[in-house]
């Protein structure tokens, strides 16, 4: 049994590096923060306020579901961009440790902690390369956070989350988002790749906790993204989506905007996805947080 346990976790593991690197996970970290920098100032803009407030809501409800309490409690925030849950959660009377590898949008969490002092400590750092231990950040948090960050992208960056907290962890990302028509378009006929209908981020940490020996409580939401936006601004953002991990010429940059042009004839595109997110939280003692990765993958407790 233990010897199917490990061969289970240890083809997870493989399994998970191979989705990583099947194109649509940026991994380099320059790449990383500039393709967030640019975003950084218009990101979340066009979600109406009442909807983020609920978002936030929902998911500050779910951990106190899952037995966290903010007052009197160190959070560390992980890719925490322009400080969704780390404002409300200071607001409620936790000590927050934000952590991005966007400039910009770090600083826009800074405004907002000039504007209304919180106990918010902001830090610029890529959780791919952070040195836990040099950070002071082992075994240092009540709660820790990664909600709908590349930058949990294998096994080693989520051991290192868990590694981080004394009690409990929360994880969220994409259980499934279909791409809108005009990104599948765009990499099947003008890029020659297969299209992906896919973002699964949830899939591979949850395996990996549930095989781990882990229960953590879940959550599972849908919803549908419709946006109406000028041709030319929705060709921009493509290309900088589609090329952040490459550097497209400019006669692919001119078929992506005349794609856009030619599918919007009143001058307005209008994308729609079918999106589904996961999100969990889990105790860490509930299996064991002294853990530790050999260079074969498997996890010693």
């Amino acid at each position: 049994m233990e010897l199917q346990r490990k061969d289970n976790i240890n083809n997870l593991i493989e399994c998970w590096k191979k989705a990583t690197g099947n194109g649509l996970t940026v991994l380099d970290e320059g790449r990383t923060a500039e393709f967030w920098n640019k975003r950084s100032g218009n990101y979340a803009n066009n979600i109406d306020k009442d909807k983020r407030r609920k978002k936030s809501a929902d998911i500050l409800e779910f951990l106190e579901e899952a037995g966290f309490n903010p007052e009197g409690s160190r959070v560390l925030d992980i890719g925490c961009g322009p400080g969704t849950l780390s404002l409300p959660l200071a607001r409620l009377g936790a000590e927050v440790t934000s952590l991005d590898i966007s400039s910009g949008m770090l600083d826009r969490l800074k405004d907002a902690v000039k504007k209304e002092p919180l106990p918010i400590d902001i830090i610029e750092c890529s959780w791919w390369t952070a040195d836990i231990d040099a950070l002071g950040f082992r075994n240092e948090y009540d709660l820790v956070i990664a909600s709908m960050t590349p930058g949990i992208r294998d096994v080693e960056n989520l051991d290192m989350m868990m590694a981080c907290s004394k009690n409990l962890c929360y994880y969220s990302n994409f259980l499934r988002r279909g791409e809108d028509r005009a990104y599948r378009d765009i990499r099947t006929s003008i890029l020659g790749e297969n299209s992906a209908n896919n973002m699964n981020g949830m899939i591979y940490p949850f395996m990996y906790l549930y095989l781990s020996g882990y229960k953590p409580l879940v959550r599972i939401n849908h919803s549908e993204w419709n946006k109406e936006t000028n041709w030319r601004e929705a060709a921009e953002q493509a290309i900088e989506f589609i090329g952040r991990d490459r550097d497209f010429d400019d006669e692919t940059k001119e078929k992506i905007m005349d794609y856009y042009q030619n599918a919007s004839p009143d001058g307005i595109y209008r994308s729609e996805s079918d999106v589904y997110t996961g999100m969990m939280a889990w105790e860490v003692n509930g299996r064991g947080s002294d853990r530790n990765v050999t260079p074969e993958g498997w996890i010693e407790t």
